[in-house]
């Protein structure tokens, strides 16, 4: 019983064993998930999309207009769940993140959730007095966008100066 074939079929099967559980844990990710697709999401995060915000929030928030604030929510809920399936898919894939570290982009994603909040408690009604006893949310609102703005910046001139020296 002892054969150097009994051991053979013993260890084949033992191996194929291993490799069916390892792939029954291995992350499965959708077919469109690639570097080049995650990097052009980000991309336009940064670029175009970051610009809109700032114009939003900037020019055109009014906490009476519950309809902006509640596109704005869905903009940001919707980046951000594409900006993290795009940082497991690298995280598996590549070992790498959408933004430049791990640090840099659960930041990004906290700067991201933080704002989101705020304008939530916005839309619902939440109140913030001023000095002079007004509802005035728009201090608020700007300092969750600039921690944002500014973190995504950083990240942006990170990556104008990698290619830079490429």
């Amino acid at each position: 019983m002892n054969s150097p074939i009994s051991a053979f079929l013993r260890a084949t099967g033992l191996l194929c064993l291993l490799f069916a559980s390892t792939q029954s844990i291995a992350n499965t990710h959708p077919s469109y998930l690639t570097e080049k697709y995650c990097s052009s999401v980000v991309e336009q995060f940064v670029d175009s999309g970051m610009r809109s915000l700032d114009k939003y929030i900037n020019e055109h928030f009014n906490p009476e207009y519950k309809g902006g604030i509640r596109n704005t929510i869905r903009f940001l809920e919707q980046r951000l769940e594409w900006l993290s399936e795009c940082n497991n898919y690298l995280k598996d894939t590549a070992q790498t993140y959408v933004f430049h570290s791990e640090d840099d982009t659960q930041s990004i994603f906290s700067a991201i959730t933080e704002l989101t909040r705020e304008l939530q408690h916005v839309r619902s009604g939440v109140e913030y007095r001023d000095d002079a006893g007004n509802n005035n949310p728009a201090p608020y609102v700007k300092r969750r966008f600039e921690a944002l703005a500014q973190l995504v910046d950083r990240h942006h001139t990170r990556m104008l100066m990698k290619k830079q020296f490429q």
